[in-house]
């Protein structure tokens, strides 16, 4: 296997996206020089570990660059990516939930500093989250919790895109992981962010889609 990390791994694919807020010239915006995107996609599908990328540069909402290289699936199998192809963003929704996070802590409706216990009174009740009552949303944003990775319970395939789960459902998985680090010290676990779109649910009575649709990609639209 030339490309992929693990020797279980049976499908991967690398995407990335070019979204570049550039400021246009007085010129069309075709002419702004962003480079060959292309050619970079090409560069990174020969990174170690990539499968295959396709990328897009836009200015102003037009597209200016378009690149695809690699291959659907390991070894080379599966053809070429179609440019055009859409694909699961994973962890890049984390980005989203703490944009929107912080936007409810400029309103007041929310606080940096507040505790998740007192945010999510469920979590402590039930004992779903270990030390609920000193961790904060601050926390939470910066993988700071201490609490662990759902991912480490091993009761989900994370190769599954077809099983839908419920965030509290992740959480509670979550609590069956010994605890790995103190509140204060960094350790990457999506189970944080799990817990923050509930807690945006919470406060704002809508749930995350709703969220996302009316701050961030609308405005942006």
């Amino acid at each position: 296997m030339r490309r992929g990390r693990t020797a279980g791994l049976t499908f991967g694919v690398a995407c990335a996206v070019l979204a570049l807020s550039v400021p246009a010239p007085a010129t069309a915006a075709d002419e702004v020089k962003l480079g060959d995107v292309q050619q970079a996609m090409a560069n990174l599908a020969k990174i170690d570990g990539v499968v295959g990328a396709i990328g897009e540069a836009y200015v102003d909402g037009k597209r200016v660059g378009q690149g695809t290289a690699g291959s659907r699936l390991l070894n080379g199998k599966g053809g070429r990516i179609p440019a055009s192809s859409r694909y699961r963003i994973a962890s890049q929704t984390k980005l989203m939930e703490a944009a929107v996070v912080l936007q409810l802590v400029k309103e007041g409706k929310l606080g940096l500093d507040d505790k998740l216990g007192d945010l999510l009174p469920e979590v402590t009740k039930h004992d779903w989250v270990d030390r609920a009552d000193d961790i904060t949303v601050r926390q939470l944003v910066r993988h700071t919790s201490g609490i662990p990775d759902f991912i480490a319970s091993g009761k989900f395939d994370v190769f599954d895109f077809t099983t839908p789960y419920r965030p509290i459902d992740l959480v509670k998985a979550a609590r069956t992981v010994p605890r790995q680090g103190e509140p204060g010290q960094y350790l990457y676990s999506t189970t944080n962010y799990g817990l923050l779109g509930m807690i945006i649910e919470k406060v704002t009575g809508h749930d995350r889609a709703t969220e996302f649709a009316q701050r961030l990609f609308a405005p942006l639209a």
